[in-house]
């Protein structure tokens, strides 16, 4: 709580209560919140509160200047009026602490106070890297395990995260549901999720549209994004020994056939 004591006849005390949330993501909005107690004797005059937002704040919402009316003598702790300003905290905003001004008006008696007041901005991003992190499909024509791994790289905690595996033309989703919950991801960690899928012909690429939806700080975000899986052909896949090649048996069968055929010209030639 800081307090700025006013040196005059109706001694006012301002208090930055808190901040919410605390400290605010640069880019979002930020509640400041200011108790102001009467100490001495009840004001002749109504009291204005105005706030003086400077960069990196702007005001998001309703008046700058509130009215408090009269205040009575030793108005103070509960008694005390709450008020609130909702602040819009500049993108660029750099981490630590920034300062807001406050001006205080009694008739024509005026106080600003533009270095007593700080609102803590931290500008970290969020970073989410979304990707697909193993599969078992080699080629098309055929159906497999798709992880994909999502890794949360920046300096928030990711809260209520939710996946959807979208529609494509390049597969079928075998999974039972399309829609995974998967709560939590702390800073500097990662989650995976697995699907079933069947590919059809004559697809090399697979586009994997998937949506995701989380919290930070009780702002939600949501995003749309293509992932995409490589196939190979089976005279690829056969070449690095990823799939079986039937040559043997082409060979084991040619052998056969060939003696049956050797077997069918000698006894033909003995007739």
């Amino acid at each position: 709580l800081f307090l700025v004591p006013l040196v005059s006849a109706q001694s006012l005390q301002i208090g930055l209560i808190n901040q919410d949330p605390d400290p605010v993501t640069a880019g979002d909005v930020v509640k400041v919140r200011f108790k102001v107690e009467n100490l001495w004797e009840t004001t002749t005059e109504p009291v204005i509160l105005e706030i003086l937002p400077q960069y990196p704040f702007t005001l998001y919402s309703g008046d700058k200047a509130k009215n408090l009316g009269i205040l009575h003598g030793r108005q103070t702790g509960v008694t005390a009026p709450i008020i609130d300003f909702r602040l819009k905290v500049d993108e660029a905003a750099v981490d630590g602490d920034n300062q807001i001004g406050i001006k205080v008006s009694v008739g024509e008696t005026v106080w600003i106070y533009e270095d007593d007041y700080f609102i803590e901005v931290e500008n970290e991003e969020i970073r989410l890297r979304n990707y697909v992190r193993s599969s078992n499909l080699i080629v098309p024509e055929s159906k497999g395990t798709v992880s994909i791994e999502f890794a949360n790289a920046g300096g928030y905690d990711l809260e209520f995260f939710e996946v959807w595996v979208l529609p494509s033309d390049d597969y079928k989703l075998l999974s039972t549901s399309n829609y995974v919950y998967i709560g939590d991801i702390d800073s500097d960690d990662t989650e995976s999720e697995e699907f079933q899928i069947y590919v059809p012909e004559d697809v090399r690429e697979v586009n994997i549209p998937i949506k995701v939806a989380y919290e930070v700080n009780d702002f939600a975000y949501v995003s749309e994004e293509t992932l995409t899986l490589q196939l190979l052909n089976s005279k690829e896949a056969k070449s690095i020994g990823l799939i079986k090649s039937n040559t043997g048996m082409s060979v084991f069968w040619g052998i056969i056939i060939g003696l049956a055929l050797l077997y069918a010209y000698r006894r033909y030639k003995k007739r």
